[in-house]
């Protein structure tokens, strides 16, 4: 183990070539007129500056060169900047890496690029600004491999796109892309399938489009304003656009030059300022449009063009619009949409709708929907003593109730699924509450449905069940509690890019969701309260866990096991277990676990049973038994922050080849105890170690 202080007078390069799996590298202030290549045998590094704009590495003299090229596993970069190269400004040739704290700027390639092969590297609290060349569009950070993660990032002012993702399954999160040349965000590539999370980020006057997506991606809760082009162009299929503000681009607020995307619940105003375009432009078939507010667009609100077959447009409120809504497509379906004006006339006082009130079947009304996809049931308050069945021939109907706790379907002694969503796709359920039947709540067994504002309470199978292959469906402020069977999750999800979001799962008497099998599903500011089994029960495989809470449970906050045929690859950002009577967090394969805080956990805080895992920059507080506690091997844990725990980090017998390095420890009984071979043990601010002289002082 070694720790290396540098100084510019320093050649990094001599270092980096002469230092072991593990070590770190500390670059003080000043200016490096130095590029870095990190070879393969170099896994596991750390290269730490004194910050941005203190400690530089300049390009200005050096040629046609990446800044710093990683051709290594697990590498850290964190604290500096990297200017004035002829080729990017980083180049991540390899998987797992971390940029942390790092600004590229004034490069003539892209400030940074992940190759093709490349998976699971993390950029955080990043930026890439100001990368052009005259010749071509140099873009801030460049994607090109899968399943890798961009947050807290700003991409301003290059001269091509801020953020350029030529790959699938990455996740996109809190970033900012200004006044870039071409888009702020662009997923378009015609090679591959770009099924994409972009989740409260900002486009903010960008040269074209504010977001360019292709196919299978989530749009949720972004902000893009004040673009050239389009706020949003969805290209091609399957798209979910979901609570997003499209504000004063000069086209298009959202193009949708696709079939089957969800155009959900978006703010959309003063768009096509400068071009004369429109709110929400459709220019596919079988699209869904609804709940959308649009307002003050130059020409239509909402138009469905010429030759395009089959949209449903419902619920939208329109005004000041020219006119608020145009309809030149094929058997178009409008239902509830608030507006004044259309071409033709009439189309804003359409109702598409049946009505069922207490006393009435729900099921029949369903039975006669047999012509029109995108029909609409309003269930009045009351109980409605019934089970429920959608099967073929049903795609895009909206069932939608007076409200949780007022339109109650009861399955007691019915012998069945209160909702079976079973042969039909794109099903929408509002607004109700589903409870007592004698098996799952509601059943999902198609894709591309929505669950929002629904409750399952008391069934003797899981609340709500995602079946195996079944894909993007989106559960949404969903409470899903005291189901009552032995085996009864508030959730289980089988299926691939499935996503939950800010529901509730609480007093289950198994967990509050099981993700028993499927991959690229995310799980996003939700509550998992005493279950008796755990919050959160994993065994899927590269799954995204976001800034959920998981408090009171009978087992684990989170547990993320290992499925003997799966790599795990989860990452699990920014959650908080509490309180929970086992562990707080237990983690498998290849997991990244960063930003989480586990407080007041009945057993560890974070338990680590898998290798390959980077447990970095957590809280753990007033665990009953260790803080932190590992097992196995090759895992990274970096700058966590563990306070008044039983033990602090545990590192256990047969805990080998671990890296544990500038942790802040203090108030546990031992700090750090090292039972284990070849752990590589830097910086860690503590007072008491087994052996000793583990601790750096505090």
């Amino acid at each position: 183990m070694a720790v290396f202080n540098l100084t510019p007078a320093d050649n990094i390069q001599d270092v980096i070539d002469n230092v072991n799996p593990g070590d770190t590298i500390n670059l003080g202030e000043g200016t490096y007129n130095q590029s870095i290549i990190i070879s393969m045998g170099k896994d596991c590094i750390r290269i730490v500056g004194a910050g941005i704009g203190k400690t530089i590495l300049d390009g200005t003299e050096l040629g046609i060169m990446n800044g710093i090229e990683i051709d290594s596993f697990m590498v850290t970069i964190e604290k500096l900047t990297v200017q004035n190269f002829g080729d990017p400004g980083i180049f991540i040739q390899k998987s797992e890496n971390i940029i942390n704290q790092v600004k590229s700027q004034s490069n003539q390639n892209n400030g940074m690029v992940i190759a093709s092969d490349a998976e699971r590297n993390l950029i955080i609290e990043s930026e890439a600004n100001f990368n052009a060349n005259p010749e071509v569009d140099v873009d801030g950070i460049q994607v090109n491999g899968d399943h890798n993660y961009i947050v807290k990032c700003k991409f301003n002012g290059n001269s091509g796109d801020g953020l350029d993702l030529n790959s699938s399954n990455n996740f996109v999160f809190l970033n900012c892309a200004k006044e870039n040349g071409v888009s702020g965000f662009n997923a378009v590539d015609g090679n591959v399938v770009n099924c994409n999370l972009f989740i409260c980020n900002q486009a903010i006057k960008n040269g074209t489009d504010g977001f360019i997506i292709n196919n299978t991606s989530l749009l949720l809760w972004n902000k893009t304003l004040c673009n050239s082009d389009d706020g949003i162009e969805a290209v091609l299929d399957n798209n979910l656009l979901w609570g997003n503000e499209v504000k004063e681009n000069n086209e298009d607020g959202i193009d949708v030059n696709s079939t089957n995307s969800r155009i959900i619940r978006n703010k959309v105003v003063k768009n096509g300022i400068k071009q004369n375009d429109r709110g929400i432009e459709i220019n596919g078939n079988a699209n869904i449009v609804d709940n959308n507010c649009v307002e003050n667009n130059e020409q239509a609100g909402i138009i469905a063009d010429l030759f395009f077959d089959g949209n449903v447009i419902r619920s939208n409120r329109l005004r000041r619009n020219n006119p608020d809504i145009v309809n030149e497509g094929i058997n178009t379906l409008f239902d509830d949409n608030k507006c004044i004006t259309s071409d033709p006339a009439g189309l804003c006082q359409i109702n598409n709708e049946v009505i069922v009130n207490e006393g009435e079947s729900i099921q029949a009304a369903i039975n006669a929907v047999t012509t029109t996809e995108g029909f609409t049931i309003r269930v009045g308050a009351g109980t409605f003593p019934e089970i429920i069945n959608i099967g073929l021939g049903k795609d895009r109907i909206r069932i939608i109730g007076a409200g949780q706790g007022k339109t109650t379907i009861d399955g007691v002694g019915l012998g069945g699924i209160g909702i079976n969503i079973d042969g039909s796709s794109f099903v929408t359920i509002e607004n109700l509450t589903v409870q007592k039947c004698d098996s799952f709540g509601i059943r999902i067994n198609t894709s591309d449905n929505i669950l929002h504002c629904v409750k399952t309470l008391n069934n003797k199978d899981d609340g709500i069940r995602i079946e195996e292959m079944k894909e993007r469906n989106i559960v949404m402020y969903c409470e899903s509690s005291g189901n009552v069977g032995e085996l009864s999750d508030g959730i289980e999800v089988n299926g691939n890019h499935n996503y939950v979001v800010c529901s509730q799962f609480n007093s289950n008497k198994c967990n509050g969701l099981l993700l028993f099998s499927g991959e690229f599903n995310l799980v996003l500011n939700s509550i998992f309260h005493e279950n008796e089994g755990d919050g959160l029960l994993s065994f899927g495989n590269n799954n995204y866990f976001i800034c959920n809470i998981a408090r009171k449970n009978i087992g684990d906050g989170f547990d993320f096991e290992s499925n003997e045929l799966d790599d795990d690859n989860h990452i699990v950002l920014f959650n908080k277990a509490c309180e929970n009577a086992d562990d707080g967090l237990c983690v498998c394969n290849n997991t990244l676990v960063w930003g989480n805080t586990c407080i007041t956990s009945g057993e560890d805080g974070i338990q680590i049973n898998n290798d390959n895992n980077r447990v970095i920059r957590n809280t753990i507080k007033n665990s009953v038994e260790s803080g932190l506690r590992n097992s196995l091997l090759f895992n990274i844990i970096d700058n966590n922050i563990i306070v008044n725990n039983n033990g602090g980090i545990l590192l256990q017998t047969g805990s080998d080849d671990n890296k544990v390095r500038s942790n802040c420890l203090t108030g546990n009984s031992l700090d750090i105890i090292d039972q284990g071979i070849n752990n590589i043990i830097d910086e860690n601010k503590c007072q008491t170690s087994i052996p000793d002289g583990l601790c750096e002082d505090c």
